[in-house]
């Protein structure tokens, strides 16, 4: 399967955020570990370090995952185009005379449809 360079980046973009992760988790370990307490800042600076982190290799798959696609698209496009085999010519849904014959000729309003009413009475309800 051919793989292009926009492929290696994003698996080198998946690489380095899960080496970041683990070096996040392990400085959070190692500092939990060394403190007599329970330190909280450290805490919380590893899991905004590890949010953060997250939402950058989210943002840099997503726009590199587009790219891919695109870079598909025009190249089937040009694969399309280059073979010759010519598409027919897309209709014209408004052209000049149509709109015109529509605005000139008055359009008639329509007559709501009423169902008949059966004749005679009916009981509805009884006690």
């Amino acid at each position: 399967m051919k793989t292009d360079a926009m492929v290696w980046v994003q698996r080198i973009v998946g690489a380095v955020f899960v080496t970041g992760v683990v070096a996040l988790i392990g400085a959070i370990v190692t500092q939990v570990g060394q403190a007599e307490g329970l330190p909280p800042l450290p805490i919380f600076v590893g899991i905004l370090g590890v949010v953060v982190l997250i939402l950058l290799a989210g943002g840099c798959l997503a726009l590199i995952s587009l790219a891919i696609s695109a870079r598909r698209g025009a190249d089937a496009l040009r694969r399309m185009a280059g073979s010759g085999a010519a598409a027919p010519a897309p209709a014209r849904v408004f052209s000049q005379a149509p709109l015109r014959e529509v605005v000139a000729e008055p359009q008639p309003e329509p007559v709501p449809v009423r169902p008949t009413r059966p004749m005679g009475r009916t009981l509805v309800a009884e006690r």
